[in-house]
């Protein structure tokens, strides 16, 4: 009896449970979308992404030789300096934050903090800011502001991208994007990944390994970059249509570059476009255009500013790759007469094949017409017009932050004025790399007697002399030029006829790397060494020139080693040694009666230091030593120690 009452309780349970279920579906009710299991897929903010990273640098620089920077004011080097901080406008701390709100719309902004110093920075970062007036943190708004002068380094970045019947369209606006369209419009030098891996860049990522950016160098003949790489820094609005119909695609740009705003109250921006037609086999063919125009007076009355435009193709065939691009270019401004110049590069390379050699030929010629300081190119040539006589790097200069006049490059970078012929070798074998080339250069029509050269070796240290600021003709003979993480040396000639320059510069550069890779104990080995031999002269050669019929020449050879001893720490080495000498027809001492005769050297140890995961401590210790042995007074020594924290999220 016991069994059939228990089916019957069941019974009426289920049939009271079911009345229960059809009560409650008929009331009436909102039809929400919240709940463990929407009706419908929910709107608003779909995904938030939030990363970045966090950088300490500090540096310690002992002189133990006085250094007059500026003999102007009698400005020395101090002879013990503690910097902590980047003394450019790069974060200390960096946020990136992103979202979408559907498939076809996404958004995001970067916050940067700096690491601000209690002394007088300057000017250019604005002055120093009492505590009184220091603005409060839950009103950052209110008070002096601190660092007045700064500009954002990367801004609030909005961006989209929109799915229709036609293509992929996207928009970023804002903030500062990084951005490329070609080498003679707007890119940034890549040259042929010979460098040294030493002195790490404020933009190093850390990598998945302790070793893998050595690693990664070794096998590849590259390592991974951010969004900089090879790309130009632009404020705007960037409207791009790909997977078009026709395998077409374009871009439209309109705002400004680095050489667009800053200090100066005039108006100028810059715009640009392209349009890009794919064929198989990675191949293609482009129009490309990129402008700038500023105003010369706050009243806009008169106008300076310069046009590109070109034609860029790239085809492939059974491995053999044929690319180049052509076009014309000019500069205007009211003391130039404005005319179009040609510039045209094009490059052939063989197939890239495992165990066999790449070969590359490039030749380039850019008229001294051609002014585009967004392009690979460097303007050697034309004196360009500024608003105010301030020199570059002073705080409100309208100058241009680079070498001018006749520079002495690597192999690859080309400058206007200047026609050239590069030749590029690549080989190697299981634990041996190669990479090398010869190249050659000269002068469409003769220049200023002037030549601007960098030294290699401790080129980053030399730049830390000048904090802040980027001074030009500075030095004890009022010579040397900083740029960033970078010093450059002008050099007089005096060959011309009564004021006129008449001799042409050709220029020569060989480069040649070898890798090693090895393993110790089982520990991983790393050896890398860089040559380079320049020269500078008034008569062609098709290889450097290893005599005084050179103006300026300079041997420079530099080696690094890395090796990691355990999982979380790896040692490293380095060793660079530089020679520059220059001829009689180039700047003679009052004393000595004798031209350039500079030796410089470098030494330095340390170790990278895996501190979890997407965490490093990198640490560097060198000494290094420089003597122009004909000018007394260019002359440095002392040791430089830097630690770099560095950790992404």
């Amino acid at each position: 009896m016991r069994v059939p009452g228990i089916f019957s309780s069941l019974l009426i349970l289920l049939l009271a449970s079911s009345n229960l279920v059809a009560q409650y579906d008929s009331i009436p009710r909102p039809t929400s979308d919240i709940g463990l299991f929407p009706r419908k897929e929910p709107g608003g903010l779909r995904q938030l992404q939030i990363s970045g990273f966090y950088r300490f640098f500090a540096t310690y620089q002992r002189q133990y030789d006085p250094y007059l920077l500026n003999p102007v004011i009698g400005d020395t080097a101090l002879p013990r300096n503690l910097f902590i901080g980047d003394d450019s406008q790069l974060p200390n701390l960096l946020i990136n934050a992103g979202g979408k709100t559907s498939d076809k719309t996404s958004w995001g902004f970067d916050l940067m903090m700096f690491q601000f110093l209690d002394g007088m920075i300057s000017p250019a970062y604005g002055g120093q800011v009492a505590d009184a007036d220091r603005p409060p943190l839950d009103r950052p708004l209110l008070g002096a502001r601190l660092g007045g002068n700064l500009g954002l380094n990367l801004g609030i970045n909005l961006y989209g991208n929109f799915e229709t019947s036609l293509g992929q369209i996207s928009v970023r606006a804002g903030g500062i994007q990084w951005f490329a369209m070609s080498d003679l419009t707007m890119a940034a030098w890549k040259g042929y990944n010979r460098f040294i891996l030493y002195e790490r860049n404020p933009w190093d990522p850390v990598g998945r390994g302790l070793d893998g950016r050595y690693n990664e160098y070794f096998e590849q003949g590259s390592i991974s970059q951010d969004a900089r790489w090879g790309n130009r820094a632009f404020d705007g609005v960037i409207i791009e249509g790909k997977q078009l119909p026709g395998r077409l695609s374009f871009a439209v740009l309109g705002g400004k570059t680095e050489l667009n705003g800053g200090f100066s109250r005039t108006p100028n921006f810059s715009y640009g476009a392209k349009v890009k037609k794919e064929f198989g086999d990675h191949s293609f063919i482009s129009l490309n255009t990129f402008n700038g125009l500023a105003s010369a007076d706050s009243l806009s009355i008169q106008s300076y500013g310069f046009n590109m435009v070109t034609a860029e193709f790239s085809f492939q065939h059974d491995g053999f790759r044929l690319q180049g691009e052509l076009g014309a270019g000019k500069y205007f401004s009211p003391i130039h007469h404005s005319r179009w110049g040609e510039a045209m590069q094009f490059k052939l390379a063989t197939p890239e094949m495992k165990g066999k050699s790449q070969i590359e030929l490039h030749y380039f010629r850019i008229s001294p017409d051609v002014v585009n300081n967004t392009a690979v190119f460097w303007n050697t040539s034309t004196y360009e017009f500024r608003t105010n006589d301030l020199p570059a790097g002073s705080i409100g200069s309208s100058a241009v932050l680079q070498p001018f006049s006749s520079s002495m490059v690597r192999l690859g970078q080309m400058t206007n004025n200047r026609q050239g012929l590069n030749l590029n070798v690549q080989a190697g074998s299981r634990s041996v790399r190669f990479s090398g080339g010869l190249g050659t250069s000269s002068e469409l029509t003769p220049a200023a007697p002037v030549i601007t050269y960098s030294n290699p070796v401790n080129q980053v240290i030399r730049s830390r002399f000048w904090r802040w600021v980027f001074p030009a003709n500075v030095g004890p003979y009022q010579r040397y030029s900083d740029i960033y993480r970078d010093i450059f040396q002008t050099v007089q000639l005096s060959d011309d006829s009564s004021g006129i320059v008449i001799h042409r510069k050709h220029f020569n550069m060989m480069e040649a790397q070898v890798k090693y890779h090895t393993t110790v104990k089982g520990k991983d080995l790393y050896l890398f060494t860089l040559v380079q031999a320049n020269s500078s002269s008034r008569d062609w050669s098709p290889v450097t020139i290893f005599n005084e019929k050179a103006y300026i020449r300079q041997y420079v050879i530099e080696s690094e080693l890395y090796i990691a001893i355990t999982p979380s720490i790896l040692l490293n080495a380095y060793y660079g040694y530089e020679r520059t000498l220059g001829n009689y027809l180039t700047d003679i001492d009052e004393y000595t009666r004798r031209p350039r005769n500079q030796a410089g050297e470098g030494v330095g140890c340390g170790a990278d230091v895996d501190l979890g995961r997407n965490a490093r401590l990198y640490l560097r210790h060198r000494w290094y030593f420089f003597r122009d042995h004909s000018f007394e007074l260019d002359r440095f020594r002392g040791r430089e120690i830097s630690v770099e924290l560095k950790a992404f999220f």
